[in-house]
């Protein structure tokens, strides 16, 4: 399984001719989470003409591309993951390590993103950018 990032979701609703020819070249399952469904939600701007096109791209998408939840377990995952970059020097957001850390406590080691560096240094996550 392989985790798409906001960005790419972003992108594939954008139709981006780079994110398209990646996923004609992929044969595994697809996955996200609710904080990445939350980022999209909090990005769409209601005033927009598109707002209705993009809320349906979405609803639609996730029909198909399964969302994992914030558990104890991913909640875990995410603050080792805060607290092992900030010791680092290499911090990233915490709704970047909340996503890593939903995806690596559930099994899932790749994650789809135009932003590799929000991702980069995290251990165990294989970061596919395009």
């Amino acid at each position: 399984m392989i985790g798409l990032d906001t960005s790419a979701l972003v992108d594939l609703f954008r139709g981006e001719e780079k994110i398209k020819e990646l996923f004609s070249q992929l044969d595994e399952e697809l996955t996200s989470t609710y904080v990445n469904y939350f980022e999209l939600m909090v990005g769409i701007n209601l005033k927009d003409y598109s707002y209705h096109e993009e809320l349906e791209f979405f609803k639609n998408l996730f029909e198909e591309v399964k969302l994992l939840t914030l558990n104890k377990d991913s909640c875990k995952s995410s603050s080792s993951i805060f607290w092992e970059l900030k010791k680092s020097g290499k911090m990233v957001g915490k709704l970047d390590c909340m996503i890593a850390g939903i995806l690596l406590s559930n099994g899932v080691n790749k994650i789809i993103t135009r932003n590799s560096g929000h991702f980069e240094n995290i251990k165990g996550l294989k970061v596919i950018s395009y």
